[in-house]
């Protein structure tokens, strides 16, 4: 294998498909398609590994990545659901992630309990916080050694879809000739010009500053943690305040509180709307808003920041993704707040979705835009899905009951999410492919590309709904926080594992006792379709829940 940095693998013959982009959507899917014999060629423009959106799984995310792994037979993938196993062999200087945690602030107020939530994560493997540049690399070393080819450091100023092929113009002048290609690279590619794609915006939105910095006080050093909870610093702490928040976490941490020489991302999302850009530095910004709420300037005081990014685009999708021979895929498809662990949950469902259908596409040598049109139809749906989502977000940022509120909806929604994946993986893994694969080609309208509850979809739109009338001035928040947290405890599909519509219970710690108490809920109480994605669970999840099991 050749190792010249710009030209890498010895296949010169066309492409069959040539993905733009070397993040980890691309180089995922890249990996899936060489190992199923396809030509692949991959094209990066410039290296945006350490300010790629998505750094942390959630089960969900995890549970995909095995469905995706045992699918396509690509164990590289399957390795992305094990945290021990991350940390070991992928990179040390990646992180775990143990909790969700969220602490409202008023401006010049300190730490208060009551204004905090924190959900320690119940993970068969154990969740990750992925450190991009050496993920990205490390998957990008996979795709090439299935047979990829790489090309670094390469602008596309043209793309032409002919007859049998698409005509790539570099920067360079050259042409590269394919017969598909997929682009992740960003909005307002050349693929993108070529199918005519406009972006359209979202909601309201956010400005979104992110940065990796040295100094990043763990919080525990701060506040005190909840009582049986993981320290902050072993997942992402979201510091909420009315327009906006900041989430932190820490690399380095699996074996407990970092020092403070670990890296760590923080996060700022600032309601656009409300606050503009002002022009001064992406640090300084952060270090401005931060500087209203004594427990984060706390956090943030020894920090110093290696590099800062900023995205002002807000929420946004294009209005086309796919044409005969072309395809726009994740960051080049939607982009938006990468608030709640949306990122690497949209890639895995899109390299899962992509995949099937150019492998399918190859097979049939039919690359027509029909046959990619489920694609297009899911990302709009995810791109609507995420944009209501920021807005209530948003709405809910102004008080910390209705935080509370949304935030348990949410997570609700992240273990149903979970339930239904690890059942599609027990199905597949187990023979039945075919019931699987149809759980896995989900309406896309719902966002989402796997099987959901219609229950939850009502509850989470009941939930939407009530923040838009706190919006739109029909409602405080504290109306509708109460109306959200009656629906949760009179909802018969809320199972008893943690008190989802008691604002006073503010930690969720899985145990066994408690997963025995599910299970019979399910059996006695629960609506059929909860009683068909818990009872396949078990009383112990067929895994350990990282020391949290009694």
């Amino acid at each position: 294998m050749r190792t010249d940095p710009d030209h890498i693998g010895d296949d010169r013959r066309d492409p069959d498909v040539t993905v733009l982009g070397t993040g980890i959507t691309a180089t995922s899917l890249a990996v899936i398609l060489a190992r199923h014999g396809l030509r692949v060629l991959l094209l990066g423009e410039h290296d945006t590994s350490g300010s790629e959106p998505g750094e942390m799984t959630l089960p969900c995310t995890s549970f995909l990545y095995e469905v995706i792994a045992e699918r396509f037979r690509v164990p590289e993938i399957a390795l992305l659901a094990d945290a021990g196993r991350v940390g070991r062999e992928l990179s040390y200087n990646c992180g775990v992630q143990r909790t969700l945690g969220f602490v409202h602030h008023h401006e010049g107020a300190g730490h208060r309990r009551a204004d905090s939530l924190q959900f320690n994560i119940p993970s068969e493997h154990g969740e990750s916080r992925f450190y991009r540049p050496d993920l990205d690399a490390w998957m990008l070393a996979a795709a090439v050694g299935y047979g990829a080819r790489v090309r670094q450091r390469v602008g596309v100023d043209k793309a032409v879809a002919e007859d049998d092929r698409v005509r790539l113009t570099l920067t360079s002048g050259e042409e590269i000739r394919t017969r598909f290609v997929v682009d992740t690279g960003g909005p307002d590619s050349a693929v993108a010009r070529a199918l005519g794609a406009e972006r359209v915006s979202g909601g309201t939105g956010t400005r979104v500053i992110g940065a990796h910095a040295v100094g990043v006080r763990p919080y525990e050093r701060v506040a005190p943690v909840l009582k049986g909870s993981h320290p902050w610093s072993q997942g992402t702490l979201h510091h909420v305040f009315d327009g906006g928040w900041i989430q932190v976490g820490h690399f380095r941490n699996g074996s407990g509180t970092p020092a403070g020489s670990a890296l760590a991302t923080v996060t700022l999302s600032l309601d656009a709307a409300r606050f503009p850009r002002q022009g001064t530095d992406g640090w300084e910004e952060i270090l401005a808003r931060a500087a209203r709420h004594p427990a984060v300037a706390a956090q943030l005081a020894d920090a110093q920041p290696m590099f800062c990014w900023t995205a002002d685009s807000g929420q946004w999708h294009a209005s086309r993704t796919v044409g005969d021979r072309m395809l726009l895929l994740d960051g080049s498809a939607l982009g938006g707040d990468p608030v709640l662990g949306r990122d690497l949950y949209t890639s895995a469902q899109l390299v899962y979705s992509a995949a099937s259908d150019i492998l399918a596409a190859a097979r049939d040598d039919d690359w027509s835009a029909g046959r990619f049109r489920y694609l297009e139809r899911l990302q709009h749906g995810m791109a609507d899905r995420q944009d209501r989502l920021v807005d209530a977000a948003l709405t809910a940022s102004s008080h910390p009951a209705l935080w509370s509120a949304t935030a348990r909806v949410w997570l609700l929604g992240t273990m149903f999410d979970a339930l239904s994946l690890k059942r599609s993986a027990k199905t597949m893994a187990s023979g039945a492919a075919e019931a699987a694969l149809t759980s896995l080609r989900a309406d896309p309208a719902t966002g989402v590309c796997h099987e959901t509850l219609p229950e939850y979809r009502e509850l989470l739109d009941f939930t939407l709904a009530a923040c838009r009338d706190t919006a739109e001035g029909r409602a405080t928040a504290r109306q509708s926080a109460d109306r959200i947290f009656v629906r949760l405890r009179n909802e018969p599909m809320v199972p008893p594992i943690y008190g989802f519509g008691d604002p006073t219970d503010r930690e969720y710690v899985l145990t066994t006792p408690q997963r025995v108490r599910t299970l019979l809920w399910a059996r006695k109480e629960a609506p059929p379709g909860v009683l068909r994605l818990v009872r396949p669970y078990g009383a112990r999840g067929g895994g350990k829940d990282l020391g949290h099991d009694d």
